[in-house]
């Protein structure tokens, strides 16, 4: 009987801890990096200048380093979908509208979509010109 009872208040204490714990407290990044709050606002839909512009109070040089990052990001997306071999392999200008179709899609994922350095790299690397520069 005794042993029934401790049983019974282990089990109601741990349930009164779940309660009274955050729910989100766990699931909760200690801190979160530029990196990561701009692709969240590149996947809300946020465009360069908004999201620029939100991260305008933060180190210049973070940002830099931010968007650094975000470019080999999308060039490792891009020769992970083998563009150049698209391209090689394309027969007329569908082909080649749909591998530019892509090429924007995955730049407006990184919220890249003015970045005119962006636009040179992928100019150099795969022969397509995306945009004005």
């Amino acid at each position: 009987m005794v042993a029934r009872c401790k049983n019974w208040i282990l089990l109601v204490m741990a349930l009164v801890l779940l309660v009274i714990a955050p729910a989100g407290l766990a699931q909760a990044p200690a801190g979160t990096s530029i990196f990561s709050i701009w692709v969240r606002l590149s996947l809300r839909g946020f465009n360069q200048e908004e999201i620029e512009s939100l991260l305008q109070n933060l180190d210049r040089k973070s940002v830099e380093n931010v968007k650094v990052r975000l470019r080999r990001t999308v060039l490792g997306n891009l020769e992970l979908k083998k563009i150049s071999e698209r391209i090689r392999k394309s027969r007329d200008k569908d082909d080649l509208n749909i591998i530019v179709s892509s090429i924007e899609t995955e730049i407006r994922f990184a919220g890249m979509q003015n970045d005119r350095r962006l636009k040179l790299m992928i100019k150099d690397r795969f022969g397509v010109n995306i945009g004005a520069f």
